[in-house]
């Protein structure tokens, strides 16, 4: 007797574990309101010539943006201080395409560049109505 309520105990937990994992496990596709948009601010780190950061940054923005299906919005891919550079991407991104994206662009996929995401946001139409 004490063997079966072993098993299922042993069986219990592995479900429950099984549970809390899904969502970190899933990937769905939530659609995100038409007009929305994700604001991506990341600070970059070169070890070589710093003169090429930013062209070594778009070059891995441009690969990232392919990984979760979005397109960067034209000029919005900016300096906005020493090494930290903001761009936009559309449409807006849902939950699991914001941790893919971030995961991508922390990832080295560009030799000697070190990019760390500094905040990552979508905007649905709705919020930037202040509603």
């Amino acid at each position: 007797m004490r063997r079966v309520l072993a098993w299922v105990a042993g069986a219990a937990v592995v479900v429950a574990g099984l549970l809390l994992l899904r969502s970190e496990l899933m990937t769905v596709d939530i659609p995100q309101p038409e007009g929305s948009y994700t604001d991506v601010v990341i600070a970059v780190q070169v070890r070589e010539d710093p003169s090429v950061r930013e062209e070594m940054t778009r070059g891995l923005v441009s690969t990232c943006r392919l990984l979760v299906n979005a397109g960067v919005v034209e000029d919005s891919f900016r300096q906005v201080e020493a090494g930290v550079f903001a761009f936009r991407v559309r449409p807006g991104l849902d939950e699991f395409d914001r941790r893919e994206l971030r995961g991508c662009l922390r990832d080295t996929r560009v030799q000697h560049l070190l990019a760390d995401v500094r905040r990552i946001a979508t905007v649905t139409p709705d919020d930037a109505a202040g509603r």
